[in-house]
């Protein structure tokens, strides 16, 4: 290891966050995003993150980076798992496959009086950026950190304000904490990455991994011409790298550092430090790029109206956190991360929940690639659980992730039109589907597979209540897919199995005494197994319950299964709320014409926006786990167009059906900018009428409108014009 031992550098009690620093008990938390506004107190140890497509950063929003574990693995033993390599580790700078820096802290000496800037009394979110506000004395310190959305890249700048009358002479050290480690799951080299070296490059540092040191590095340096640069040894056993500045700052006036960190995991040291030169000059080009990219985010629609001003930001703020959450790598292209700080990876199900939301964002390309990844199956010969960005399978899939990946690629192409797309994944869902979950999992044909579902527990039988009910629901896809593709003998063959499926369930699933679908069957003789797990909704999300017992299973759930945040995940074991469950059984209510428990569901998935890291929709509701979770937003954009404005579009059709269920105490809602395939619409929607507006498109757009009595009417209408009923 290259560093040195320094006699005047001390490094700041930065990643244990020392309890002997003097700061504020609460952080004021700011969301500034076009015209939205919001703001509230919170906990200093409050996680933020600022993301683009290839790198991001998660620290606290008092500047500090605090250890950072597992959190399932925290509530399940208390601490992290023996042997989790990334035990306290998942704060920094991540340029997933790999991490780059456990941190970096800037330090303010004035007068010998040391200031670590880990106090901030502000925090400000823009999506593009993010702010942090100190003030000590006369001085004022603001630091801004963005990535650039396409480059693996960072650049922190802090600005430092005199406001007093005396001239303040300071020096000032940025202190880079480095880390190259290999992700969760992820091996780049043979063996584990162990450390790094680093050394001086003139006036900027250079780390290099052990493993691979001539593909991955991390370069950081400044715009500015440190006075000194210097390597020393951190606390954790890793080195630190120094930049340290002296300038003299006059009343009322104000001086400015930038510092750059990119990181390399292919072409190396070279071209690391030759990007951090080019692209540090750039850095207000980038960061007003940036800013526009979320502008014309927020501007660009869809945008909702409502008489809830807070119902109508979530859905904008729906959109920032799916883009926050919009990755590449070289292995896999674009997808998305399924949640941070936990889950940077590529999920199938998570795709298969989220791809409406994603479609009715305008994530299209990204989209649909995320659903191609899928294609590539793994050794079982299923769609994969979970994928590394390294392209490594880390997870194989269980028995609904391939019936739930069907599911979504229907999905995929109602939005989206797009014949190449089905031609390249329809193979893949007649052999996933028939051949593998209808035939390797089911070997007695009865359309149940065997094996682990989305949600286990003990004592549960080997058939799951959630993976039968997705088998069915993906018979009807692949029906309608095999019919789109005039493949004629397999939609029969699909349809035939879906019918004979939705002949027997209830009769072989429905638990009387429990109120609900029992949650499993044992495999010898299909006896029922009740566990009361929040996937006892599923039938009534895919619309395979009957009538009488979705009623039934909604009262069951209103006086057993809820709380005031919504489903709980488990009666009398895990009562914590997911957003997941409540957005189903939110699609559950909407699917049988209960819109005011559906309304109330998606109601409660936006609390998250209200408690923990300002703007982000959390694992859990209120807060927990997961800071920024894909599905969480994902669902609630889907809710909001596909149940509450009932909206259900084919693209392949030029065709849109709009069956509006508005909540009790709106007048109106309005839906703008609304694309699929090559139509835009607006839709405005009362509980007597409808207005749609077909603002572009390629050809007539047909419309049908299901009235609140149940009756239709349909019309074409060509782009540029307007339907009002």
């Amino acid at each position: 290891m290259d560093y040195l031992t320094p006699t005047s550098t001390l490094e700041p009690e930065h990643v244990t966050a020392s309890p002997k620093l003097v700061r504020p008990r609460e952080v004021i938390q700011q969301l500034r995003w076009g015209e939205i506004r919001q703001g509230r107190p919170s906990a200093p140890d409050t996680m933020f993150t600022t993301t683009g497509r290839q790198l991001y950063v998660i620290g606290d929003i008092d500047g500090n980076f605090r250890p950072r574990s597992n959190p399932y693995d925290l509530h399940t033993f208390g601490k992290p798992q023996e042997g989790d390599p990334l035990a306290n580790r998942l704060q920094g700078v991540w340029a997933q496959p790999v991490k780059a820096l456990n941190g970096y802290t800037f330090v303010v000496e004035r007068d010998g009086i040391s200031w670590p800037l880990l106090d901030a009394e502000r925090f400000t979110q823009t999506f593009a950026d993010v702010q942090f506000e100190y003030r000590r004395g006369a001085l004022t310190a603001t630091r801004t950190d963005f990535v650039p959305q396409d480059r693996p890249a960072l650049f922190t700048t802090l600005n430092l304000r005199n406001d007093g009358s005396q001239t303040a002479d300071v020096q000032v050290t940025f202190f880079a904490y480095f880390d190259l480690r290999d992700a969760q799951f992820t091996t780049l080299a043979d063996q584990p990455n162990q450390g790094e070296t680093v050394q001086m490059e003139g006036e900027k540092l250079v780390a290099y991994a052990w493993q691979l040191p001539n593909k991955w590095a991390v370069a950081v340096g400044g715009e500015k011409q440190p006075a000194e640069v210097q390597i020393i040894a951190g606390q954790d056993g890793h080195p630190v790298g120094v930049l340290k500045y002296a300038v003299r700052v006059e009343p009322r006036a104000e001086q400015e550092w930038t510092i750059g960190i990119v990181v390399e995991i292919e072409p190396g040291r070279a071209v690391a430090l030759k990007n951090l030169e080019k692209w540090l000059p750039l850095r207000e080009s980038l960061l007003a790029e940036k800013q526009l990219f979320y502008t014309d985010l927020l501007a660009g629609g869809p945008r909702f109206h409502s008489p809830d001003a807070h119902f109508d930001a979530a859905v904008d703020l729906a959109r920032a956190n799916l883009q926050a959450l919009e990755a590449e790598s070289q292995a896999l292209g674009r997808f998305f991360y399924a949640g941070l700080q936990t889950f940077p990876f590529w999920f199938s199900a998570d795709g298969a929940y989220d791809i409406p939301g994603l479609l009715a964002a305008g994530f299209t390309s990204t989209g649909t690639n995320h659903l191609l990844i899928g294609t590539k199956f793994d050794a079982l010969g299923s769609v994969p659980h979970q994928r590394s960005p390294s392209g490594a399978i880390v997870v194989p899939g269980n028995a609904a992730e391939t019936p739930l990946w069907v599911m979504s690629l229907w999905d995929a192409y109602r939005w989206t039109g797009n014949r190449a797309f089905l031609k390249a994944v329809y193979p893949a869902a007649m052999q996933g589907l028939l051949q593998y979950t209808l035939g390797s999992l089911d070997p007695n044909g009865d359309g149940y597979p065997i094996g682990a579902g989305l949600v286990e527990k003990e004592d549960m039988g080997a058939k799951k209540l959630d993976s039968a009910s997705y088998t069915w629901a993906a018979l009807r896809a692949l029906e309608q897919m095999a019919e789109a593709m005039g493949d004629t003998r397999t939609a029969v063959r699909a349809r035939l199995r879906a019918d004979e499926m939705a002949a027997r369930f209830d009769a072989a699933w429905w638990d009387l005494e429990a109120g609900t679908y029992s949650m499993s069957l044992n495999e010898l003789d299909n006896s029922r197994r009740h566990v009361p797990h929040w996937a006892v909704i599923v039938p009534l999300e895919v619309g395979l319950a009957s009538t009488e017992h979705a009623a039934t299973t909604f009262t069951t759930l209103q006086a057993k299964y809820m709380n005031q945040w919504g489903l709980k995940h488990t009666v009398g074991d895990d009562e914590r709320v997911w957003t997941l469950p409540t957005a189903t059984l939110s699609r559950a209510a909407y699917q049988y014409r209960q819109a005011g428990l559906g309304f109330q569901m998606l109601q409660q998935l936006s609390v998250t926006l209200d408690h923990g890291s300002i703007g982000m929709y959390h694992e859990l509701i209120p807060e927990g786990l997961s800071f920024l979770q894909l599905w969480s937003g994902a669902t609630y954009l889907r809710g909001v167009v596909e149940d509450l404005m009932g909206v259900h579009v084919r693209a392949d059709l030029h065709a849109v059906r709009l069956a509006p269920q508005l909540p009790a105490g709106w007048d109106a809602a309005e839906l703008e900018r609304l694309s699929f395939g090559g139509h835009t619409i607006a839709v405005r929607a009362t509980s007597t009428s409808l207005v749609v507006n077909h603002l572009s498109g390629p050809t007539p757009l047909t419309v049908t409108y299901q009235t609140s009595n149940g009756s239709e009417l349909s019309a074409a209408v060509a782009a540029g014009e307007s339907l009002q009923w």
